[in-house]
């Protein structure tokens, strides 16, 4: 079977690293974690970085971390993981769901003016698959307004627009280092931010309400025990260290899919924007036979994975709205083919080879 996703991590490296971190007993959060969190702050010219056990728990934190009441709006791309719709239903926020653009699965800023109310409190624009949302131009339409910008970058490290890298134009980022993402702990996130504030809200919230364990005069507010530890951290340096060879080949990747299949009459890729330093994290396309094609690759051993459904289509909310036409597009013909920096270019000519031989 030709994997859906398909990278190398530096298993010498890391074990080397392991070894000496497991002698040395950094083992819990510590200074491996530490020098991370240093390494991934001066990456992307941001001054505060706060690792967290997944991208989805940034999300909650970046909410939790902006003192939200019940009820407050929050705007967000109906294109996201419901990791984002968790967050707000745990806190018993209202989401507002935004179409995305025609041509790309990011928030229509367009859109996003039609739905700002008295009680919009935060929007969350997602970079989905490496793609960049237009932050200056939200920036814009909030102008003068106390609404807070939450960047959900979890398929968006390295990726740059307007000359900044993702998830670094706003009030928070929120990044991922899951398995299937350009650089990994297995598991794990981290949340990036300029402002200390924010910063000092964030350290106590993933740390049961607290800055120093040492020195506990007093119980903190609110908060959880969402920390990070040394031996994923061991992994997510290694990764870090490859990031130049990983963003090659993820572009390499794209090229080679989008030179076979430019003129194909079924299958559309969805562009990414290398020129503006957007990264393909994944090869998506759309085509309105979907579930066939699909079935076809199974049966041809080439692992591929259908979109996911849109926000507005949980169960969680009871959505009145009628379906988001661009997203509802993407929802219904989306498909990711194998991707990542290691695949086999023989086994991406077989999957080329069958989405031509597909009627």
């Amino acid at each position: 079977m030709i994997p859906q996703w398909n990278k190398k991590f530096d298993d010498k490296l890391i074990l080397k690293n392991l070894k000496k971190n497991l002698l040395q007993k950094n083992i819990s959060q510590g200074k491996v974690t530490s020098k991370f969190e240093s390494k991934v702050s001066k990456f992307l010219n941001v001054n505060y970085v706060v690792t967290v056990p997944s991208g989805t728990t940034g999300i909650l934190l970046a909410l939790l971390s902006l003192n939200l009441k019940k009820n407050d709006e929050v705007i967000i791309s109906d294109r996201a993981w419901i990791s984002v719709l968790n967050a707000i239903k745990i806190l018993e926020l209202k989401p507002v769901f935004v179409d995305v653009e025609n041509h790309k699965p990011v928030i229509n800023i367009n859109e996003i003016r039609k739905k700002i109310t008295k009680k919009t409190r935060a929007i969350i624009p997602v970079h989905m698959g490496g793609r960049g949302c237009d932050i200056s131009k939200i920036k814009k339409v909030i102008k003068n307004k106390k609404i807070y910008i939450i960047e959900d970058a979890a398929q968006a490290f390295g990726s740059m627009f307007n000359g900044k890298y993702l998830g670094t134009q706003s009030h928070i980022g929120c990044f991922s280092l899951s398995i299937a993402k350009t650089i990994s702990s297995g598991q794990g996130g981290f949340v990036v931010t300029n402002n200390k504030n924010l910063y000092k809200k964030l350290i106590k919230l993933k740390n049961n309400g607290l800055i120093d364990i040492k020195n506990i005069f007093e119980w903190g507010n609110i908060g959880l025990n969402f920390k990070f530890n040394d031996i994923l951290s061991t992994i997510a340096l290694s990764e870090l260290n490859k990031f130049s060879y990983y963003k090659k080949k993820l572009i390499n990747l794209y090229k080679f899919y989008n030179d076979n299949l430019k003129n194909h009459s079924q299958v559309q890729l969805i562009k990414v924007n290398i020129s503006k330093g957007e990264i393909p994290q994944y090869i998506e396309i759309l085509t309105k036979k979907r579930q066939k094609l699909f079935k076809y690759l199974i049966k041809k051993k080439i692992d591929v994975r259908i979109f996911y459904p849109s926000m507005s289509e949980s169960k969680m909310f009871k959505s009145k709205i009628k379906p988001l036409e661009n997203s509802y597009r993407f929802a219904k013909q989306g498909l990711y083919l194998p991707s990542g920096p290691d695949q086999k270019k023989k086994d991406i000519l077989e999957v080329i080879k069958a989405i031509n031989s597909f009627h």
